[in-house]
């Protein structure tokens, strides 16, 4: 794989955007196609512009799909397989750094604290990806570990759409 010019990490709730195909309608009443958006992140991905980090704890946290997206959960463990998705364990130090962020800033949950924390000690990062407003709002508010403040945004939307994901319909991985 080509040298990426960038590595973001994506939060759960983007892989389920991605899985679910989620298109939603916001609080101010626009409507927000996060299936594009993270489509768009996917392509470059697989253009080798850049890398996707996620946390192994996603493995389990991606789980909450409907009844008759069965099968989906060990489909996106095989989409995992993918050169361009790379995983990072819960370690000592990332859960460490979690409950320090679920300290500082009150009302933060484990899983939230979990995914933050990993994105701010994997080296490269350039920005996290969510969905969650929460964690919107903690943009530029969390220290990396290079000393640099942690860019939290939804995911790109500049690109063209990916193809659909073909893990997700029977076809195996890339």
């Amino acid at each position: 794989m080509a040298s990426p010019t960038k590595r973001i990490y994506w939060d759960a709730c983007v892989w389920l955007a991605f899985i679910l195909r989620e298109k939603v309608r916001l609080q101010d009443g626009s409507a927000e196609d996060r299936d594009t958006m993270c489509r768009s992140v996917i392509q470059a991905a697989k253009k080798g512009t850049l890398e996707i980090l996620t946390s192994t704890f996603c493995l389990a946290e991606v789980c909450k799909v409907p009844a008759d997206k069965k099968g989906t959960s060990d489909k996106l463990a095989d989409y995992f397989e993918n050169d361009y998705i790379l995983l990072t364990n819960v370690d000592r130090v990332v859960a460490e750094r979690a409950r320090d962020l679920m300290v500082s800033h009150t009302g933060l949950k484990p899983p939230d604290a979990i995914h933050l924390a990993t994105a701010a000690v994997s080296p490269g990062i350039v920005e996290m990806h969510t969905f969650d407003d929460r964690l919107l709002r903690l943009n530029g508010l969390i220290d990396k570990a290079d000393g640099t403040k942690l860019k939290i945004c939804k995911p790109d939307a500049g690109a063209a759409p990916a193809p659909l994901l073909e893990a997700m319909h029977g076809k195996k991985p890339d």
